[in-house]
């Protein structure tokens, strides 16, 4: 009984070393397994936050080119609103400059016509009165013929 017992304190003796040796490279396998786990995760946080930074930085690059085209055709859009005030002031100004142009012609026109009408009018009264005064002496002539061959012909008219 002794022998077995002192068989028995050996096996556990060397029982509980194993499970010493084994517990204790199962937790060196742990602790290892923490560490690359550890690391692991460190690395895919510095991934991720570089992906991160790259895709702000990108983002910020695309806002800065959006501004920018959003600059350059706010620019051209007053460009050419400003091109076209202009056009339209010059053209209002033409057409005014027209405007007096055409109304200081018509007077001109209106008052030519007029000084034209007072012509024609003096000329066709001067040749009504020579014409009347022409008619008048046709008719004294007349009158005249008239009375010679009443005489000539004995007749009375």
């Amino acid at each position: 009984m002794l022998a077995c017992r002192a068989t028995a304190d050996e096996s556990r003796i060397a029982a509980r070393r194993d499970v010493k040796e084994w517990r204790g490279e199962a937790l060196a396998a742990l602790r290892e397994t923490r560490q690359r786990s550890a690391a692991l995760l460190d690395e895919q946080e510095k991934e991720h936050a570089e992906r991160w930074e790259a895709a702000e930085r990108e983002i910020a690059l695309r806002e800065a080119e959006a501004q920018a085209h959003e600059a350059s055709l706010v620019a051209a859009a007053e460009a050419r609103l400003s091109e076209a005030k202009r056009a339209f002031t010059e053209a209002e100004e033409s057409a005014r400059h027209g405007q007096e142009d055409a109304e200081a012609r018509g007077a001109e026109l209106v008052a030519a016509a007029g000084v034209r009408e007072e012509g024609i009018a003096r000329e066709t009264e001067r040749m009504l009165r020579e014409h009347g005064e022409e008619w008048d002496e046709i008719r004294a002539h007349m009158e005249h013929v008239r009375s010679s061959l009443a005489a000539l012909t004995g007749r009375v008219s």
